[in-house]
This record gives structure tokens, sequence and C-alpha cells, in this order.
């Protein structure tokens, strides 16, 4: 199951995806990354969770793994 962290960095994620993800100053105002930090934690969230950890469509869940990657 994933954390707290994991869940807010996946759900931050995945509201912001529609618009191509939130912009640097928002991901430093809400978690204190740099924007290259978000995206490794962003993906170590989504791996680490697994399938069904935080309730994220698939097709979302495979763009937001694309984008931490970009």
């Amino acid at each position: 199951m994933a954390d707290n962290r994991d869940e807010a960095l996946i759900m931050f994620a995945a509201r912001w995806e529609p618009y191509g993800g939130a912009d640097a100053s928002e991901i430093f105002v809400c978690f204190g990354l740099s924007e290259s930090q978000y995206r490794a934690r962003l993906y170590q969230a989504l791996t680490r969770s697994g399938h069904g950890a935080v309730d994220v469509d698939a097709r979302v869940r495979t763009r937001l793994l694309r984008y931490s990657t970009s």
C-alpha cells in the first residue's frame, strides 16, 4: 500500500496531468522539490505503490510514468 507522501505525489500529478503537468513553482510550493526531484519521486511512488494502491486510472498511471521519466 502507498504511504501518504506517495499518494499525495500521485494524486497531485494526476490532477495536473491533463494540463501537461504542474509548473516548477507549483511543485516547489506543494512539495519543496525541484521539478527533477519531483519527477524522480513520482516515478518511485508509481513503481513502489503498484497498481491499485492509489486509485488512478491505468491510462493515467501510464502517462504519469512516461512524464516522470521524461
